[in-house]
């Protein structure tokens, strides 16, 4: 089993927050913000903590934990502690 950190709530916190587009003050490229929301890219430890603190919310706000079997290519989502 493989883990991934995938940014599934990141399209709609933004809506929350007035289109918000932490791209900017996070120093990142314009375009990496729509590749994570779309999974073609992953955010890595230190930026998945810097869009938390940007938004101001809980980490299982913006992100699922999957396990995928590489295998069989089953996909589980772990059930965070609320």
């Amino acid at each position: 089993m493989t883990g991934e950190v995938r940014a599934v709530g990141l399209k709609a916190m933004q809506e929350r927050n007035d289109g918000a587009n932490p791209a900017h003050n996070l120093g990142i490229s314009q375009n990496y913000v729509p590749a994570i929301e779309s999974g073609a890219r992953r955010a890595g430890p230190k930026l998945q903590e810097q869009l938390v603190k940007y938004f101001g919310c809980r980490f299982e706000d913006l992100f699922d934990v999957v396990l995928v079997d590489p295998e069989s290519g089953r996909e589980q989502v772990l059930e965070q502690k609320k």
